[in-house]
């Protein structure tokens, strides 16, 4: 059954209710490497409740569809998708205990060719269930690598910029551990592709791949750290253009810009790009 492009942008996602507590900041923390370190006072507020802080990326994992794509009817082949790009904007920080409300939509559906698969675009906002205000907005990219040729739309509404030729002016490296996958399918997405080896060698893996949001907030804590974990994080964005295997070292490039900082992020070893086009902007 080919992509069916009109079911997926009419597809009614529910509202999503979200309450999270500090056990919640604190195993999504750790799921994406704060805390390796637990002498490290900068980071300890992420990983400990005294003076709790919530990582701003967190806001990705809040409020996620689930497994919608899996039904029948889109076209879509599951085992073949997998995280394309990446765009989140933080509008307000998020707090332990807060009441939430997620709001999922499909913004457009992307025809590449027959070669070269489909984009699915899932816009979310989250916001205070209280106040109605707006607390993040993200946008993602699902790649749906065997779906392509349905005659769709060939081109996405919005881009994402190269980063500078020259070399960069800052580089960090964070560590990823072998069962980071298991522990980072705890904050809700359970794809087998990162737990079942089985699975991730139907999809073309050697075996189980780190979630790419997981990679995306590996980055981010990269990212912070070169600007000081002060500074707040107004927006990230990236495309994701390999895999990593859990138990991987990732290096995070910057280059500082007027509009913030253009990144990309390699494993080293396979000498392969996991992140690129990346963009981040401070406060």
């Amino acid at each position: 059954m080919p992509l069916n492009a009109e079911a997926i942008l009419k597809h009614p996602f529910p509202d999503i209710e979200v309450t999270f507590t500090n056990r919640d900041c604190i195993l999504y923390a750790l799921s994406i490497g704060l805390g390796e370190d637990p002498m490290n006072v900068d980071e300890l507020p992420y990983v400990f409740e005294k003076d709790m802080r919530v990582f701003p990326t967190f806001a990705v994992a809040l409020g996620q569809p689930g497994p919608w794509n899996a039904d029948p009817k889109f076209g879509l082949t599951r085992q073949m998708l997998v995280h394309g790009t990446e765009r989140l904007e933080i509008l307000r920080p998020l707090h332990c205990g807060q009441s939430l409300i997620a709001r999922n939509s499909v913004l457009e559906v992307i025809d590449k060719g027959a070669d070269k698969g489909a984009i699915v675009v899932v816009e979310r906002i989250l916001t205070e269930q209280a106040s109605g205000a707006v607390v993040a907005r993200v946008e993602t990219g699902l790649f749906c690598r065997a779906d392509g040729g349905f005659n769709g739309k060939r081109e996405v509404t919005r881009e994402f910029s190269e980063i500078p030729q020259q070399p960069p002016d800052i580089s960090q490296v964070i560590s990823t551990q072998a069962n980071q996958a298991l522990y980072y399918r705890l904050n809700g997405d359970r794809n087998p592709l990162h737990a079942d080896p089985d699975y991730a060698k139907g999809a073309g893996f050697p075996r189980p791949i780190l979630h790419g949001l997981c990679t995306y907030s590996a980055a981010a804590i990269c990212l912070q750290r070169m600007v000081g974990l002060d500074r707040k994080l107004l927006s990230i964005q990236a495309r994701f253009s390999k895999p990593v295997y859990p138990g991987e070292t990732i290096q995070v490039d910057g280059w500082y810009l007027s509009s913030g900082i253009a990144f990309r992020a390699t494993v080293t070893d396979r000498n392969v790009e996991v992140l690129g086009r990346g963009l981040a902007t401070f406060l």
